[in-house]
């Protein structure tokens, strides 16, 4: 059992593809809550800002090696981060173990058997899955550097998400709105209601 599941705080995991707005939200709750909330940032983007060269999307050995660098992080975060925050009220956290399901080109059952990943464990570790879904083409982009999706290939990864993701209980889909802040007081509010609970 992970330790996680013991917990009896709201454990939130935000997903989505690439340029789904999840940073921009990160940003927002810790504007909001400060140490009222453990924030958990992506492992892939940890990686990536520490200089792990991204992956080339054709090659799978490569992507193969990112991925088992980022289920490795995600654990120690997982574990590392809650510990460290013990007046958090809750946590969110940006992606799960899970979330290598949209990134991997063999597909998220594939990628359960290659990674040894257990669905229904990961299912347990989080209360509640907000979905964020994509902005349209137009506004596509976002602020976070280390991106190296474009947006097929975005488009692809959300559909595998959602996949991966939806069968989860306590699973929401955000929808795209109009414009970015739109989306940040959404997510905010349903975390308001998620929290109150």
């Amino acid at each position: 059992m992970s330790h996680l599941e013991n917990s009896s705080l709201k454990r939130i995991v935000l997903t989505g593809a690439p340029s789904s707005g999840k940073s921009s939200v990160m940003n927002e709750l810790k504007s909001i809550y400060g140490n009222q909330v453990a924030l958990i940032p992506e492992s892939a983007v940890v990686l990536l800002s520490g200089g792990f060269p991204p992956p080339q999307h054709t090659e799978l050995a490569e992507i193969r090696a990112f991925q088992n660098a980022i289920v490795e992080v995600q654990r120690g975060l997982e574990f590392i981060l809650p510990h460290q925050n013990p007046e958090a009220k809750f946590m969110v956290f940006d992606r799960g173990t899970l979330d290598g399901a949209g990134f991997w080109p063999p597909g998220p059952e594939d990628y359960l058997k290659q990674f040894a990943i257990d669905k229904s464990a990961e299912y347990r570790k989080f209360t509640d899955v907000l979905f964020l879904e994509l902005p349209t083409p137009e506004m596509f982009g976002g602020v976070n550097d280390k991106r190296f999706h474009n947006y097929q290939q975005s488009l692809h990864s959300e559909q595998q998400l959602e996949k991966a993701w939806s069968g989860h209980p306590g699973f929401q889909k955000i929808s795209a709105t109009p414009t970015l802040q739109e989306k940040i007081d959404l997510v905010a509010a349903t975390i308001k209601k998620i929290i109150s609970r």
